[in-house]
């Protein structure tokens, strides 16, 4: 295992697991204890509005989508976001990218005095010791470099073909089994 985080771990056209199919994750913890992202473009069906009480409802920075950053604890709420905003939660991802509790942005918001770019998310994605290794050995997965328009610029819906793409993968030929023929 290098120490390739953060950084991005896209879903090969081969991973088939209807969760992790076609994702692209913010990997921001990857060592020998095992490894921490977040899906990043998996928004779920509510807004993040949807999720807090009426007196928040109808502020605007509320309503966009809710991501679902990964099936483990599900009720965690966190903020990616730009380096212009740091709470008393805030962990630095990379020079450009903190991580955050998000009621502490959303306070921040409320307040104008919140980051200018974020996404808000629950729940997260684990691997175990070596798991991930293994799994990027078995090519369910490819692990890239960190792209911050990635993450945070480009369409949910565009993000793991533009990933595969700037990778340089053709979605659709990856997709194809190895038959040894050309």
């Amino acid at each position: 295992m290098a120490s390739s985080a953060p950084g991005i771990l896209v879903a090969m056209p081969s991973l088939e697991d209807p969760y992790f199919s076609k994702t692209v994750i913010l990997l921001c913890t990857y060592n020998h204890e095992g490894a921490f992202g977040l899906v990043m473009n998996q928004p779920s069906s509510l807004q993040v509005r949807e999720v807090l009480t009426e007196d928040f409802q109808e502020h605007p920075a509320f309503q966009v989508p809710l991501l679902v950053g990964g099936p483990v604890q599900p009720e965690s709420f966190w903020a990616i976001h730009t380096s212009d905003f740091k709470g008393e939660s805030t962990s630095q991802i990379s020079e450009e990218l903190k991580l955050s509790s998000a009621p502490e942005v959303l306070r921040a918001l409320i307040e104008e005095r919140g980051p200018s770019c974020y996404h808000l998310g629950c729940g997260y994605s684990g691997w175990g010791p070596e798991q991930l290794d293994r799994e990027i050995q078995e090519e369910s997965w490819w692990l890239g470099p960190l792209d911050i328009p990635t993450i945070l610029d480009i369409d949910y819906a565009a993000r793991w073909e533009n990933t595969l793409e700037s990778l340089g993968f053709d979605p659709l030929m990856a997709s194809l089994p190895s038959s040894g023929y050309a």
